[in-house]
């Protein structure tokens, strides 16, 4: 499915005359979406090619392989923009709870953009563009936290404490996304709509700055 995003994207390249820009873009919209669905292994040139309408030997023409239309399809701008978000002004709290609350949203909600599905494909099923999805997204994501973290609790936690805080973040955040198959059968009822999720957020905050003030408080 479509994000909207996407969608705008899709029907203004698809205004445009039938050109080899327009046919490449169109390429790289479609694989975006079935890259987040399947996977760089399950998704195949045929299908990318069939939804975007265009000739099987369009990929090799403007991409060479399927592994460099993969390279080309990833998109960290709506990562990077869970930085822009919560960089605004406010105390450390309340922006790492912006932050959480926005990267819920990605990783949860099926009408966010496919390009954080796709990273997750990508950390399950690693290929060889994990270094570049590492280095360009996942490292910043990482420092931005961490910086909030230290922000949050002052000079008086270490730097290794700080790393594991940052990890146990997104470990609680990464929680629901990859244990929601079980998450459904425990609680059939659950749903996580903005309200389910900003809820989440807020707890993982709290839960998060209740431990670091622990951490930060212990005697060195």
């Amino acid at each position: 499915m479509h994000t909207p995003r996407d969608l705008l994207k899709l029907n203004a390249v698809n205004a445009k005359a039938d050109t080899p820009e327009s046919t490449r873009e169109r390429l790289l919209i479609v694989a975006r979406e079935v890259f987040s669905e399947q996977g760089f292994q399950g998704a195949t040139v045929r299908e990318i090619c069939r939804r975007a309408e265009v000739n099987l030997a369009a990929v090799n023409y403007h991409f060479s392989s399927k592994e460099a239309l993969f390279g080309a399809a990833l998109d960290f701008e709506p990562l990077h923009a869970l930085c822009d978000n919560a960089a605004h002004e406010g105390c450390a709290e309340a922006r790492l709870q912006r932050f959480i609350q926005d990267f819920l949203t990605q990783l949860m909600d099926e009408k966010s953009s496919s390009q954080c599905r796709l990273v997750m494909h990508e950390l399950i099923n690693p290929t060889l563009a994990l270094d570049s999805i590492v280095r360009e997204a996942i490292a910043p994501l990482h420092e931005f936290v961490g910086e909030l973290v230290r922000d949050a609790a002052g000079t008086r936690i270490s730097s290794a404490a700080s790393r594991r805080c940052v990890f146990s973040i997104f470990g609680q955040c990464l929680f629901y996304r990859h244990g929601y198959a079980v998450i459904q059968r425990l609680h059939p009822k659950l749903r996580y709509d903005a309200k389910e999720i900003a809820a989440t957020a807020q707890h993982i905050t709290e839960f998060s700055l209740a431990g670091l003030k622990q951490i930060a408080d212990k005697p060195r």
